[in-house]
């Protein structure tokens, strides 16, 4: 089972695209439009996420 990332990646806007970088070297590069439905699946599926149960067990 993957390890789950607690901290946020960050994202910026430079020369007309969207960046978002994250822990152990992530980094990725979107078009406006990509960006924003990327944007919104992921606040989609956090919510259906946050609604369901969640093995915290870690390395067992």
């Amino acid at each position: 089972m993957m390890t789950p990332e607690t901290l946020a990646g960050i994202a910026a806007a430079e020369n007309g695209l969207v960046t978002l970088d994250g822990v152990d070297g992530l980094a990725i590069t979107f078009t406006p439009e990509a960006a924003a439905e990327t944007g919104r699946r992921l606040i989609a599926a956090a919510e259906v996420a946050a609604s369901q149960p969640r093995d915290d067990r870690s390395g067992d």
